[in-house]
């Protein structure tokens, strides 16, 4: 790997707060575990760091392009020109990179239809492989299916409906105007990690390993310790769930000595890892990133 970075003489604020079902403050006491994001950030939303990737990636040639941190653009108050110009930096990178580097957009948290439907249309096309939670999913099917966003999406969301709402997302992409086929999905929950591959594609290995490394990330980042500590877990996934919504779908055991799953469905293979939920949480913000890279490194051929 490379590291880039440009000289600044300020640097951006994120202030997270984080709180679980049940935690009061003042008068109000929280009805589900959430978090509440509060930033100060004038360098991300500009892509100040963008011109310097560029270069490096010209030299350094890397099998892997990821993109996160784009909900930073946002609702952030561009004239439509200054967006236009933003978008069109996005655009030009991608355009550069060659055929062979894979892409990766993680998605996130945005409010902003309009936007939204902008950045996608420039970055999808590109994209090998996306990864989201069970927030997203929903919020990147609607948005292509229907042009709207979710605003409220439930938080415990049953496989079989994962399941299905990744086949339609990956069916709708690969049928519009691309300059390569999406190839991977993965999607990362609070109670399993999802991994979708096409197989065949020569992109990608099994995505076993992926799913098990993500999983056991997810644990360790949220709990903010390494080692797992049995006394500090809980698994929320059922022993048992459906691979679709489709009555008489194939029904899928959690068994104890190999709780990983994987199975061929149509062209593609899916592999699902319980996560082993951790209930005295450190922090939650930046987790789907970590458990992403992690599940990255392990998933390139």
């Amino acid at each position: 790997g490379e590291t880039v970075d440009t000289e600044r003489d300020d640097y951006d604020l994120h202030i997270i707060l984080e709180f679980d079902k049940g935690e009061k403050w003042g008068q109000y006491t929280a009805t589900r575990g959430n978090r509440y994001i509060v930033h100060r950030d004038r360098h991300n939303p500009q892509l100040k760091g963008l011109a310097a990737v560029r270069s490096a990636v010209k030299e350094f040639n890397p099998d892997l392009v990821v993109l996160g941190g784009l909900q930073m653009l946002d609702t952030y108050p561009f004239t439509q020109e200054e967006l236009n110009a933003r978008l069109k930096e996005i655009d030009d990178f991608l355009s550069e990179l060659p055929s062979t580097t894979l892409v990766h957009f993680e998605m996130a948290s945005f409010v902003n239809p309009n936007f939204l439907k902008r950045l996608t249309d420039v970055i999808l096309p590109y994209s090998d492989s996306i990864g989201m939670n069970e927030q997203e999913l929903p919020n990147l099917s609607s948005l292509i299916r229907t042009g709207n966003i979710v605003y409220i999406s439930d938080s415990k969301i049953k496989v079989s409906k994962t399941m299905d709402d990744t086949r339609e997302l990956l069916a709708i992409l690969n049928d519009l105007p691309r300059h390569k086929p999406l190839t991977r999905v993965h999607v990362h929950t609070l109670a399993y990690q999802a991994v979708f591959t096409l197989r065949d594609s020569g992109k990608w290995m099994s995505g076993i390993t992926t799913a098990v490394k993500s999983s056991l990330t997810a644990t360790r980042y949220v709990c903010g310790d390494e080692s797992i500590d049995s006394s500090k877990i809980k698994m929320i996934l059922d022993e048992s769930f459906s691979s679709s919504a489709i009555p008489g779908s194939q029904r899928i055991p959690i068994i104890d000595s190999t709780p990983v799953s994987c199975w061929p469905d149509g062209p593609y293979e899916i592999c699902l890892a319980p996560v082993l939920v951790c209930t005295q949480i450190k922090q939650t913000g930046g987790g789907g990133d970590n458990l992403t890279g992690v599940g990255l490194l392990y998933h390139l051929k």
